[in-house]
């Protein structure tokens, strides 16, 4: 289920109820109650830098295939910045599905660098990361690194990404040689760490500094806060919790232990740089579907389910895009199940974009036949053909609402519209 330029879940478990963060509350307010973290990874640098934050969380490794993950991003032509949101989801929720112990929230992270169009993984050996290391100094790669804080009771998931350039000193060939003998550089992502040996080689960073060790705590106090969490609340003793009150949905969220499940893997909320929710991981798409009926352009609407997220108003049929899948393949895969018809029924003309960077939404105009009959399913509450004159007369979502005039446009520019 989608709109134009957001989205929404398939299961009621899943949705945020859109209240926006909950934060600290009054003073004079009881304390917080403490929440337990547990860390989906075996990254060292990660743990303390949790635990320099004052928070003691239990770690617990996914066992993610990540080559298998990989491979199949690679063949979707995912950017770096899907590809450790992509990995760090994959951690979180599988150890979120099988705790070894008792956990309030799961974080799962993966860290990529990206120098001159390329992501730099661990060179494993000497000779990699020489070569490496010397066409990176004095110049700048940025480190991607994926989030995804997941509820362990209902597995309610939230992702975002950080990125970072950071800039390299201008080391000489024996600054190169001695720190490679240390070995650091063999086994850790680009070559090179912030937090360890390679410190005084970084000249500085545009970013978040520790996003580039693994683990972006300003972005984590965001996804917690989201759940309506103070990040507070995962200090370990003798820390106290800032004073407040949760929301009575976080309060209800907390004790619940109705877990939703994922029709896909990219589904999920993700927290975008412009500071909302939208739904799909790896973005969203979906079709704005054209035709002509009694010399009148219709367009497909659908009616959303009143649990989903945007519950109640009207837009296109779509939703989230798999991992391995492009825009138009999500796409049309999504309005097969949601109106039952076929992509084979569908001329796809233009397409339109709304990019926020690491997250998307891509709307296809396509034309379909006189006759042809949607079907909704358990997301809808109904589809139904409505003049493109009437449209802006429903109760719309407002993100379709504000991108309809240009998709509108440009129907008219490819014909659509007769």
């Amino acid at each position: 289920m989608s709109s134009l330029n957001d989205g929404a879940s398939p299961d009621p478990n899943k949705v945020f109820p859109g209240l926006g963060p909950a934060g600290a509350g009054p003073v004079d307010a009881p304390p917080l109650p403490r929440l337990q973290l547990t860390l989906a990874s075996q990254s060292p640098a990660r743990l303390a830098t949790l635990r320099a934050a004052g928070v003691n969380p239990r770690v617990q490794v996914s066992g993610v295939d990540e080559e298998d993950l990989l491979s199949r991003l690679e063949r979707s032509g995912a950017a770096p910045g899907t590809k450790v949101l992509a990995l760090a989801s994959a951690k979180a929720r599988t150890v979120a599905a099988d705790l070894h112990q008792e956990a309030d929230f799961i974080l799962g992270c993966d860290s990529m660098f990206e120098f001159e169009g390329e992501i730099h993984g661990k060179p494993h050996s000497a000779d990699i990361a020489r070569e490496r290391l010397r066409r990176m100094r004095g110049r700048s790669g940025v480190l991607h690194t994926g989030h995804c804080l997941v509820h362990a009771g209902t597995l309610r998931s939230l992702g975002a990404i950080s990125h970072a350039r950071v800039h390299f000193a201008q080391l000489s060939d024996a600054e190169i040689e001695a720190y490679i003998e240390t070995g650091e550089p063999l086994e850790v992502a680009g070559s090179f760490t912030t937090d360890g040996l390679g410190g005084p080689f970084i000249e500085h960073i545009e970013g978040d500094y520790h996003g580039v060790v693994g683990v972006s705590l300003p972005l984590v106090r965001q996804l917690a806060a989201e759940f309506g969490v103070s990040f507070t609340q995962f200090w370990a003793s003798p820390r106290c919790p800032a004073n407040g009150i949760m929301p009575a949905w976080t309060a209800n969220l907390l004790a619940s232990r109705q877990e939703g499940s994922y029709h896909h893997g990219a589904d999920g909320f993700m927290l975008c740089g412009c500071g909302k929710r939208h739904w799909g991981m790896n973005g969203a798409a979906g079709v704005a579907a054209f035709r002509q009926h009694n010399g009148r352009p219709e367009l497909l609407m659908q009616h959303r389910s009143k649990w989903s997220h945007g519950g109640g108003t009207w837009a296109v049929a779509g939703g989230a895009i798999e991992w391995d899948e492009t825009p138009l393949a999500g796409a049309l895969r999504e309005f097969e199940e949601e109106a039952a018809i076929s992509r084979d029924f569908l001329d796809v003309q233009a397409r339109h974009e709304n990019n926020h960077g690491d997250w998307a939404y891509t709307t296809f105009l396509a034309s379909v036949r006189d006759g042809i009959q949607a079907h909704a399913d358990p997301e809808s509450v109904e589809l139904r053909w409505v003049d493109v004159d009437a449209v802006e007369e429903l109760p719309l979502l407002p993100s379709f609402a504000r991108s309809w005039p240009e998709v509108l446009d440009l129907a008219r520019q490819a014909g659509l519209l007769g």
